[in-house]
Parts: structure tokens; C-alpha cells; sequence
């Protein structure tokens, strides 16, 4: 099944981003910002595979011109913590030849913004990832006022309407599926996948000149946001030069790929809460699960840590389930609570401020294929050592098949397992939950 990814991001004063350099970025080109007297330089990227700027009727002729436009933008926001434009990032079927690619984003832009007189700064990029696999992805940066007969008017308020996100996503995919299909190819996307998984993070510029700090701040951002739909790249990084780091390394990591507290703190604790985080056993270094040769278990008996089956990381936790639910959250994840009964699961739910439901609803929904599980959930299983057999196995496949995390609370003790990965029994399981 192709990839399906399609995400919007404001570009605000408020973080540090600007109009201008964001342009330059989408379109990797040389652009000068007369506001700051700065200049953005991204044309060494040279990943460009088409580009252009999208008028609708009524837009000023000058305007086509890449440089003008974004000054303009920028002139014309006053407030020092202004939004100044959106960028919408998509994932653009690879299987599609050139000339399909730029047609399906054209048709895209000029039917849900264009149309609806939206100026859309329509760039499409093809490049290697760091898995080797070529994709392609299309930024379309667009303004956020109105177009009045003296140039930009009001604010819009249409693009803060809560479903368009929603209905960008169903046309995108609706869309791409007839040119696959045009196309011959038997594997369409669908919404609600994953991010777009293999780009590595951007580098940043080495010098220290002025207009480069303009620059890295956007790589920082951009860099950030992939942080937040796919937090395994600043472990993949971290391990690059070795095998382990410290909690410093991964915060220092984090800070220097983030922009601004808010996505800095959102980033750290995506991380932190990432399915593929190892603590090792002296508690002040980690690792990935790909690195880890040995299983770590928690005892049910003693609390020592026991030898298992390789590839997964069972940690027992010393943080209270409070502060647990404190850390997910922080990371934007979704808490689902399960009890033995229904009524186990409403005490549980009253204690711990989770959303409960009773195990045999739970699954039941499961085999209707009803309410699954996703890689951003965190299912919390109260006093797992009265599940059943085929209860932990139920729930050892859905934690893995989404590479969620499942937690067994037994009483003050916290047991977490690592979905996404293989070799664990409902025996271990067992073990593992006390």
C-alpha cells in the first residue's frame, strides 16, 4: 500500500519563522527578506523537481514573482508574534511517473485553495531518504488573508475550521487513488496511515553568519515537526556514533531539532515515550530495542531483572502511574484503560482519570475490527494476572500490529512493554505482569 501523509503547519513570528525563509526553503532557492534585512539561502538542496506559484483571479500579476510575493506577506503583518502563512506537506505517490505528480498537486491546490482565491506557492521535491528509497512530497506554502483590489485585506477565517484538515486528507486521497489508477497500479493509499517514514533530518548550516541563523532556525522547526510524527529519528541519530547515550545527549538532541519551548517540550516527550527507548540496566544510559541483545524482564517474585526472549524491552518503572499519565500526555498520546469487568474498569477509570472498558468489550470490538488501536495509544491494563491466555495474546498482537505501548499496572508498579515488537508468550507476559 502506497504511503499517505498530509499535514499543515502554521508558519508564526511567535517561534521564530518567517514567511520568506519558509519560501525559500519549500522552493530551495535564494531569497532576500527586506524586513530583516536577511538573506535565505537553500538552493545547494537541489532536490527540486517542479515549481511554481499559483494565482487565483483577481491577484496581482506581480505576484507570480516568488521574491515579491512573501515580502509582501511579511510587510503586511505588524504583530511581532503574527502568523504569517500555512504550509501544507504531503506525500505524493512514488508509483506515479513525473508529469502524473505535478498534475495531481496542481489539481489538488487549485480545487481546495486556489478556487477559493488562495495564493499557493506549489513546490514538488524527489530524493533519496535514508532507508535509499526515492519518494516524492509536494509543499504548498499559501497566505493567510484575503485578496482586496489593494493587494492583502483581512484575515481569513475559513482555514481554522476544525474538520478541513479532515477533508484536505479524504480529497488528497480520493484524488491521488484516480491517478493511480489511471496509472495501473493495484496498490492505492488510504488516510489515516502513518507519516512518511526514511527522510532523515535536515543538516544545518555550520557558519555563523547572520543570515544563516534565519536558516537553521527553519531546519530546527522543520526538523522538529518530523520529530513529532516519527520521535525514532533522534534515536537513530543518537546511535549513529554509538551503541549508547545519555539522557543529556537525547535533550541536548531534541533542543538542538526544535524550535521554541512548546515543541521543544512536545518533542522531548514524544521521544521519551517512544516504543523504541531502552533504559539500560545502570539506569543512566540508553538505547534502541534494534541494539539491545538481551531482554530485560521484571521479576514477579523478587523484582530482579530476568533474562527473556531478544528484540523486546519489558522495563519495570519506579515513576509513580500518575506521573506516567503525566509524561504520556505531555507526548500527545491517547490513554486507554482496560479492566477485567466492566465494573473493575469503571473503578479503575474513577482512580486514575483514564477511559476504561471491560476486557471481553474490548476485544469483542476487536474481532469486529472496531475501535483498533494506533501507534499514538498507550493501552493500560489494570491488574493484568487475571487475564486470561487468550486475553494476553489479544492483546500482545494489537500492541505490536500498531506499535502502541501496553502498560500492566499491578498495584504501585508499573510494568511497560514495547509494542511493535516479537517473542513475548502470554506466559512471559504473565511473568512480567506479577
Amino acid at each position: 500500500m502506497a504511503i499517505f501523509y498530509l499535514n499543515v503547519i502554521t508558519v508564526s513570528r511567535s517561534v521564530g519563522r518567517n514567511a520568506v525563509v519558509a519560501a525559500a526553503y519549500c522552493s530551495r532557492t535564494r531569497l532576500r527578506d527586506p524586513r530583516r534585512e536577511t538573506v535565505a539561502d537553500f538552493s545547494a538542496l537541489g532536490d527540486i523537481e517542479h515549481s511554481e506559484i499559483l494565482l487565483p483571479i483577481g491577484a496581482r500579476a506581480e505576484w507570480s514573482d516568488r521574491a515579491t510575493l512573501w515580502s509582501e506577506v511579511e510587510a503586511v503583518e505588524k504583530r511581532d508574534d503574527a502568523q504569517v502563512a500555512r504550509e501544507v506537506e504531503i506525500a505524493i505517490p512514488s508509483d506515479l511517473s513525473r508529469a502524473d505528480r505535478i498534475a495531481l498537486a496542481r489539481e489538488f491546490f487549485n480545487e481546495q485553495f486556489v478556487e477559493r482565491g488562495i495564493i499557493v506557492d506549489l513546490n514538488i521535491h524527489r530524493a533519496e531518504g535514508a532507508d535509499g528509497v526515492e519518494r516524492s512530497y509536494v509543499q504548498g506554502l499559501f497566505s493567510m488573508r484575503e485578496i482586496v483590489e489593494e493587494g492583502f485585506g483581512k484575515k481569513r477565517t475559513d482555514w481554522k475550521d476544525a474538520k478541513l484538515l479532515s477533508k484536505w486528507r479524504e480529497r488528497w486521497t480520493l484524488l491521488s487513488n484516480k491517478y493511480l489508477l489511471a496509472a495501473g497500479c493495484g496498490q492505492l493509499i488510504r488516510a489515516g496511515a502513518d507519516a512518511v517514514r526514511g527522510r532523515a533530518l535536515e543538516p544545518f548550516f555550520e557558519d555563523e553568519q547572520i543570515e544563516r541563523r534565519a536558516e537553521n532556525q527553519e531546519i530546527a522547526w522543520r526538523n522538529g515537526e518530523r520529530l513529532l510524527g516519527e520521535p525514532e529519528l533522534a534515536l537513530r541519530a543518537l546511535t549513529r556514533a554509538g551503541a549508547t547515550f545519555t539522557y543529556g545527549e537525547l535533550i541536548a538532541f531534541v533542543s538542538k531539532n526544535t524550535a521554541g519551548k512548546e515543541q521543544f517540550e512536545t518533542a522531548r516527550a514524544r521521544v521519551e515515550c517512544s516504543v523504541e527507548l531502552v533504559r539500560l540496566s545502570d539506569g543512566e544510559r540508553f538505547s534502541t530495542r534494534s541494539l539491545v541483545a538481551i531482554v530485560q524482564c521484571a521479576s514477579s517474585q523478587s523484582g530482579a531483572i530476568a533474562t527473556a526472549s531478544p528484540g523486546l524491552e519489558a522495563a519495570e518503572t519506579s515513576r509513580t502511574l500518575k506521573e506516567a499519565i503525566s509524561q504520556w500526555e505531555s507526548a500527545g498520546l491517547r490513554l486507554r484503560g482496560v479492566g477485567l469487568t466492566y465494573e473493575t474498569a469503571k473503578a479503575f477509570e474513577k482512580k486514575s482519570g483514564i477511559k476504561s472498558v471491560g476486557v471481553h468489550g474490548l476485544l469483542g470490538r476487536w474481532q469486529k475490527k472496531q475501535d483498533r488501536l494506533a501507534s499514538t495509544d498507550v493501552l493500560v491494563v489494570n491488574d493484568a494476572k487475571g487475564l486470561s491466555a487468550r486475553q494476553k495474546e489479544w492483546m500482545l498482537r494489537a500492541t505490536r500490529a500498531a506499535r502502541s505501548k501496553l502498560v500492566l499496572v499491578d498495584g504501585t508498579r508499573l510494568v511497560e512493554i514495547d509494542g511493535g515488537a516479537t517473542g513475548l508468550s502470554p506466559e512471559e507476559m504473565t511473568a512480567v505482569g506479577g
